[in-house]
């Protein structure tokens, strides 16, 4: 299934260290998942730390930010204290929310070829459409380009 911008975000559930988080306990509250390889990685870092610094003005427009990977509860509560994180990051060990989402993908490294999370990042309004999609994201400016398409909801 491809996802596209207008259509319904694919429901999900998945466990935080503050709780379970699911869709539909989201409705009502526009929604930043942004999916990343693997926490405390230097790419990985910057990107949180980039949604970290911009939290603020995410939450003035009533915008919950999750961060998602393959990592565990364990290593998402280290990552988060290290790098003083106050969103929560959602762990999805099986990986059933990556695929839902079409970011466990063929990658290539050195020429060999794994599985793995494409850097992504999908903006969900609060009827649970998808309003805005970025793939294969460089980080640089990726927290800024994010916050500037919420403003146009």
């Amino acid at each position: 299934m491809t996802l596209e911008i207008g259509k319904k975000a694919p429901a999900f559930k998945g466990q935080t260290s503050d709780g379970p988080v699911s869709l539909s306990s989201l409705k009502g509250s526009n929604v930043v998942l942004y999916f990343y390889p693997k926490d405390d990685t230097p790419g990985c870092t910057l990107e949180a730390c980039a949604f970290r610094d911009t939290l603020p003005r995410f939450k003035k427009m009533n915008v919950c930010v999750f961060g998602v990977s393959k990592d565990t509860l364990a290593k998402h509560e280290k990552f988060a204290k290290k790098y003083e994180l106050p969103f929560p990051l959602i762990s999805d060990e099986d990986g059933s929310i990556c695929e839902s989402f079409g970011v466990w993908v063929e990658k290539s490294m050195y020429g060999r070829k794994y599985m793995g999370i494409e850097r992504a990042t999908y903006l969900i309004d609060k009827a649970g459409i998808i309003r805005n999609i970025w793939r294969k994201v460089k980080v640089p400016g990726h927290a800024e380009d994010v916050l500037k398409s919420v403003k146009e909801l």
